[in-house]
């Protein structure tokens, strides 16, 4: 007996000791190791290393009794990463009671802090080592209905999209102890920024929300969104019971543009606001949400918008409403007017269902679609003018769901109305004309499923026809780019409709048919389909297409066309590269020109300014029509240079000029590179009464011109009067080369070289004005007239046998002149320079002649030589020695040196003019 007291002695004394240690663990030891420094040290060591975290704690206290009422308490815990606050709280108290845990029910007596800033963009990042668990719900209840709670000041930083930031700043937040009612107070703003888009959102409590009968109470509490008020009644029971109303009376809807922006009330509110832009007016609602689901209205004062994708054309609404019942909105009555006049009638109604979620909509509007809208807006958007004559009641039905909406847009014209592309019909008059679009946007993506047009001579509901136009696409509402736009035409329709496609007034007259789209999903612009063109016109380019076949593949366009460019038939045949950028590839075509001027293309190329042609990128506005060059002449060629590589081309040139020399029968192969470096080479044609061949470099876009000509035959008169502008100064069948250069200035520089047989030379060079320079002296011998002496060698006009000159030019000037000429009684040779802009001369002029007497009137002949020869006196034998190396290229005569006498005669000044000095000796 005694041992089993001393066993049960033992336990109590052992339960005593455990429970004293369990208290003085609870009232000692847990509150000295919250504030003990080494404990601190521990977990900040274990926060940093974990998380790289940086914590700093100051004055932690924690409070124990005997009684289940436990209370902490610290002077500042703030959190750090990198030297960036994360979370800060200063003076935080709390109170708790665990009188209930058993019953699992924690009551917080008292929570607060004077200060808090967190910055939950930066908590939400961190992360910890370790598996997540998946949370189960603990059965755990926090009871705060008789709570102490504040918080003296407060700021939160919340960014819950990259671009939208949301900052709350609190004073004064508080519910206080005392009971029926226990007041709820607090101060807030909040400061919403989305993109552009920025509102404020403040509301204070002003003693107007209060805890009674554990009910939250909520009376007529103001919420300000921006300059708008909204007040908030609202009553919540503890079993999760509510009743809130909202309403508001003029409720600005600028001020919740940006809120609808944010996605936080409608989750593709972003994508549905941006297709709208300034948008104004005022509306009253009334919301009441409760258990029993939400009601409500909203009445529309006036409401003022534009819609961006359609040129931002003006919609004012001046009356509607939505009737809110639970999870649909119904849109009752709406009506308003679009663009500067009211009777451009707009009205709608219908449907939006799961409205807080899908958006799931459904409107009919209907407007009165009139001139006003197709030449104010639809012209703007498209980039043509486009013009309706009469007015037409249209039907546009729209669906939405989630961030996609399909649209509609349908109305018919009646007889004598029409719409006008460019100013012209696409149909024949006195007929029904119907319109039908089928739109879809998701997100900013606008698919152009169809837009069809038809024409009959009715059209009802029973009327089953096929559109004589379809047009289909895709773009980016956003950036406007374009991913692929096409058209379909059965039968031929006026060219102009092209123009509305590419947005620039390009084509006129005659007619195109098929099929033919652009799609832009790859590194460039391609183009796919086929199309006939049959007598249109490129007013800018002078260029007139008779008829026109283009068909597509993977790789290459194929062109078939003839037609008339400025004055000349052409015909074009091949492939040009399948890519819409600039520079155009042709490569591989056949071109036949019927007439083509150099002197004018050559003009035109100088005329342009190389940097602006590579800056082009937009290869439409290249040929698009205006007044200005509508109205130039067919003589003015227009050629842009960079914006056309040719790789391969036949050249085929019927007949052609350049100034004064006509050519003809030319096949040539051409190539165009990227650098503008044009090259020309050609087969035997026929030019200037002869034939040639030639070789051409030009560089166009540093405006550089070569040229190699091989010449059999030709008319050397023609010839000098086109390349050195000496009209009848030679003349005869010449063969020779020609290797000319120039540049934008259009100066000759180069080497000619040629043979003439039978000719003549004119003024320069000529014996006749070598005999003539005589007459200068004012001496006896100018008894004798020059053409007595000419006819006294026998050589009427100056004629030759066998004429042989190089010439060496040097930008404009002909710095060598070398020209042997020989008949059997004279031979001459020239030497010297001429500039041919100036026409100045530096001649020297050797002439031979024998002084036999042959032909009739040889005595006279013989008496007027040796006066003549006796009248000027020979020259010193130092001048024969001088003039050597050039007396020596003078051709011989049929006649012994012994009976030839030779004379000098130099040249300076314009002998064209004859204003100029000369000089005669007799050399020998």
């Amino acid at each position: 007996m005694k041992k089993s007291i001393k066993i049960l002695i033992s336990l109590v004394v052992l339960f005593v000791i455990l429970l004293g240690l369990l208290a003085g663990i609870y009232l000692k030891v847990l509150p000295g190791a919250v504030s003990n420094k080494h404990m601190i040290s521990l977990v900040q060591r274990s926060l940093h290393k974990a998380a790289g975290l940086d914590l700093t704690v100051k004055n932690p206290v924690l409070k124990t009794a005997l009684s289940p009422d436990v209370s902490f308490s610290v002077d500042e815990l703030s959190l750090l990463k990198k030297k960036e606050t994360l979370l800060s709280v200063k003076k935080f108290d709390a109170a708790i009671s665990f009188e209930e845990i058993f019953q699992k029910r924690i009551v917080v007596d008292r929570l607060g802090a004077d200060y808090i800033f967190a910055d939950l963009n930066k908590l939400s990042e961190l992360s910890f080592s370790g598996s997540k668990k998946e949370k189960k719900k603990s059965g755990w209840f926090v009871d705060l209905f008789d709570s102490l709670l504040y918080v003296k000041e407060c700021i939160i930083i919340f960014d819950p999209a990259e671009d939208m930031k949301i900052r709350i700043a609190g004073k004064d937040l508080a519910i206080t102890d005392t009971r029926n009612p226990k007041f709820v107070h607090f101060k807030l703003a909040v400061y919403v920024e989305k993109n552009k888009e920025k509102f404020f959102m403040t509301i204070a409590d002003k003693n107007r929300v209060y805890t009674k009968n554990r009910k939250l109470h909520i009376d007529d509490v103001e919420l300000s969104i921006n300059k708008s008020k909204v007040l908030i009644n609202s009553t919540l029971a503890q079993g999760k019971k509510f009743d809130v109303k909202v309403h508001s009376k003029n409720f600005n809807i600028q001020n919740i543009v940006g809120l609808l922006s944010s996605n936080l009330i409608i989750g593709n509110g972003e994508e549905l606001m941006s297709l709208f832009d300034d948008i104004k007016g005022d509306f009253d609602f009334y919301v009441n949400l409760s258990n029993d689901g939400i009601k409500g209205r909203v009445d529309l004062q006036d409401l003022a918008l534009k819609v961006i994708m359609v040129n931002n054309i003006p919609i004012f609404l001046t009356q509607g409403y939505l009737d809110i019942q639970d999870d649909t909105v119904f849109v009752k009555d709406f009506k308003g007017y679009y663009g500067k006049n009211k009777k451009n009638t707009i009205e709608f109604a219908g449907t939006i269902k799961d409205y807080m979620k899908s958006f799931d909509t459904d409107i009919k509007a209907k407007a009165l679609a009139t001139k006003e809208f197709t030449n104010d807006y639809l012209t703007k958007m498209v980039g043509y003018p486009i013009e309706l004559v009469g007015e037409a009641p249209t039907l546009i039905p729209i669906k939405m769901k989630n961030n996609k909406i399909d649209l509609s847009v349908m109305f018919k014209l009646e007889h004598g109305e029409d719409i006008l592309v460019g100013g012209s019909s696409l149909s024949p008059v006195n007929y029904d004309r119907a319109f039908k679009a089928d739109l879809g946007l998701v997100g900013t993506n606008l698919e152009i499923k169809t837009i069809d047009y038809y024409i009959a001579s009715v059209i009802d509901r029973n009327s089953k026809i096929k559109p004589i136009l379809r047009v289909f696409g895709n773009m980016d509402v956003a950036t406007l780019n374009i991913k692929n736009l096409g058209f379909e035409i059965p039968k031929p329709l006026p060219s102009e409709f092209l123009n509305v496609l590419i947005g620039q007034k390009v084509f006129k007259s005659g007619t195109i048919a098929g099929y033919l789209q652009m799609v832009n999903t790859g590194k460039y612009p391609v183009l796919d389909g086929h199309l006939a063109m049959n007598k249109v016109r490129v007013p800018s380019q002078r260029l007139f297409i008779n008829d026109g076949q283009l068909k597509t593949n993977s790789k290459t366009v194929h062109l078939n066309i003839f037609g008339k460019y400025k004055k000349s038939d052409y015909k074009f045949t091949g492939d040009i590269a399948n890519a819409m950028v600039l520079p155009v590839v042709v490569k591989d075509i056949h071109l036949t020109v019927d007439n083509i001027d150099i002197d004018r293309i050559l003009k035109s190329f100088n005329s342009q300014n190389p940097n602006e042609i590579t800056a082009q990128t937009n290869a439409a506005e290249m040929f698009a029509s205006t007044e200005e060059n509508e109205a130039k002449s067919d003589d003015e060629v227009t050629f842009n240079t960079g914006l056309i590589v040719i790789e391969r081309c036949i050249l085929e040139v019927v007949k052609g000029t350049y100034k004064q020399i006509n050519f003809g029968n030319v096949k040539a192969n051409m190539t165009l590179d990227k650098n503008g470096i044009l090259q020309i080479h050609s087969n035997r044609f026929d030019i200037a009464e002869g034939i040639s061949s030639l070789k051409v470099l030009c560089d166009l876009k540093k405006h550089e011109y070569s040229i190699k000509l091989g010449i059999k035959d030709v008319n050397s008169d023609t010839m000098a009067t086109s390349l050195l502008a000496l009209p009848r100064e030679i003349s005869g069948k010449a063969s020779g080369l020609i290797m000319l250069n120039t540049d934008d200035s259009l100066k000759l520089n180069g080497l000619i070289k040629f043979a003439i047989k039978n000719g003549t030379i004119g003024k320069i060079g000529l014996v006749e004005y070598a005999l003539k320079f005589a007459s200068l002296f004012r001496n006896p011998m100018a008894m004798i007239s020059p053409a007595t002496l000419v006819d006294l060698v026998n050589v009427p006009e100056g004629n030759f046998d066998k004429i042989n000159g190089d010439l060496e030019l040097k930008d404009n000037v002909v710095e060598k002149i070398m020209i042997k000429s020989s008949a059997p009684q004279l031979s001459s040779f020239i030497v010297g320079r001429f500039d041919l802009e100036t026409r100045d001369a530096t001649l020297r002029i050797y002439t031979k002649f024998s002084n036999r007497n042959k032909g009739v009137a040889g005595f006279l002949r013989n008496f007027s030589l040796n006066s003549l020869a006796n009248r000027v006196p020979l020259s010193s034998r130092n001048d024969s020695n001088y003039y050597a190396a050039e007396l020596a290229l003078l051709p011989p005569i049929d006649a012994d040196e012994k009976d030839c006498q030779v004379f000098l005669t130099k040249v300076d000044g314009d002998v064209e003019k004859n204003n100029f000095l000369s000089s005669l000796k007799r050399i020998k």
